[in-house]
């Protein structure tokens, strides 16, 4: 730990670079998880960004402050607004003492990076202290955009994912009981985690054969649109009162329209860089599926992380067809990369390889565009600064800005 702070307070950047090249180093994920909390602090915020909306209300609750008896009747509640506790519970404590934006997102910044740089390491130490080659190098780097750090701005949402995968990798992997609640545990940051805990629940209770995962998640890969009006009717059909405006919101025309706009917008790498990992995946998974005929000659932490994938991935690539739904297949691709990493260290050979320097222009075009969507939020201060100076100088000016 000593190693990061120090880092930390020289340039919380050089740390992040450091901790990758000194991967092994007990104090290299602590670098990430000081850096993601610098982010946080000078991350750049337009009111156009989620991070605003948060911002926003932390002023609003500062310059107004409810006591602690009407703020604890808005969770859980028909006339109450809030769902999650995580959030409002973090921005309410931070108002009674300030209103700066920059030290709410640094203290979402602390938990989004505990588990975010945990779990960069869970991935990691699958290698099981094996010299981690370039192909290694481009999985891990996969994971580690697939809910980048710079998703921060969707704070509720991607700290659930980060705290999700965490608890479920755990419990798969390594059948730690206390895995199961971490991971049930995401309901409280992001309501809407209470389906990825469902489905693993459903995971350990019903034991459903490799054969018949395998087909739906193919199918589910080739489904081109759903009827929303149905599903909505059928949500509203088993969705507790209070959480009926949330799903009401989330499956309205007009929530479908803007998204739907926002898409249409969007530059086409935006469009097409997320189907190139689905498409790496889908391939991957392909391999995997018949690389063994005997199921059995796989571990059972391999065959436990496989078969989730494979359900979660099929729930991912049904829900992205629904405003905001892809959200779900990112964090599904955060176990689908852990897998494939996981096979390439355990029973990757000659053949496999072949197929990753065949589908690496997916996975690098991935990478980079990745990278270019941080760049929206990631700030010249986060670069060239250290928190002495930040903490005197406000200059939240972003990378996309040099390029434009």
């Amino acid at each position: 730990m000593k190693n990061s702070i120090l880092l930390f307070f020289i340039s919380p950047f050089i740390g992040l670079v450091q901790a990758f090249k000194y991967y092994k180093a007990d104090w290299a994920k602590n670098s990430v998880w000081l850096f993601i909390v610098f982010y946080g602090f000078t991350m750049f915020r337009t009111e156009s960004m989620d991070s605003f909306r948060y911002v926003l209300k932390l002023r609003m609750l500062y310059d107004s402050p409810l006591n602690w008896d009407i703020f604890l009747a808005n969770f859980y509640s028909d006339d109450g607004g809030s769902v999650d506790i995580y959030e409002p519970l973090i921005t309410y404590s931070l108002s009674l003492i300030t209103n700066n934006g920059n030290i709410l997102f640094a203290v979402f910044g602390l938990v989004f990076g505990y588990f975010y740089s945990r779990n960069i390491w869970l991935i990691i130490g699958l290698s099981e202290g094996k010299e981690i080659n370039k192909y290694g190098w481009y999985l891990i780097i996969a994971f580690c955009c697939v809910v980048g750090f710079w998703t921060l701005n969707g704070v509720r949402m991607f700290t659930a994912a980060h705290i999700f995968f965490y608890g479920a990798f755990l419990y798969l992997m390594n059948n730690e009981k206390k895995g199961f609640l971490i991971a049930a545990s995401s309901v409280l940051v992001h309501f809407s985690f209470v389906l990825p805990v469902g489905l693993l629940i459903l995971f350990i209770t019903i034991r459903i054969p490799w054969r018949i995962l395998y087909l739906f998640f193919i199918g589910s890969f080739f489904i081109s649109s759903l009827n929303i009006n149905s599903i909505k009717v059928r949500l509203e059909s088993i969705t507790p009162a209070f959480l009926l405006p949330r799903v009401n919101g989330y499956t309205s025309e007009e929530y479908i329209e803007v998204i739907s706009d926002i898409n249409n917008s969007a530059n086409w790498y935006i469009n097409y860089y997320s189907k190139s990992i689905s498409w790496f995946i889908v391939i991957i998974f392909t391999y995997i599926y018949f690389y063994k005929k005997n199921i059995n000659a796989y571990s059972k932490s391999f065959s436990n992380l496989f078969g989730f994938s494979l359900l979660f991935l099929t729930l991912g690539n049904i829900t992205s067809l629904l405003p905001s739904g892809s959200r779900f297949l990112f964090i599904a691709q955060l176990f689908g990369m852990a897998l494939v990493f996981l096979f390439s260290i355990e029973y990757g050979d000659k053949l496999f390889r072949r197929w990753l320097l065949l589908l690496t222009p997916l996975l690098l075009f991935f990478i980079i565009v990745s990278i270019r969507t941080s760049f929206d939020t990631l700030t010249i201060e986060t670069i060239i600064m250290n928190p002495i100076f930040s903490a005197f100088v406000d200059f939240p000016v972003p990378l996309i800005d040099i390029f434009k």
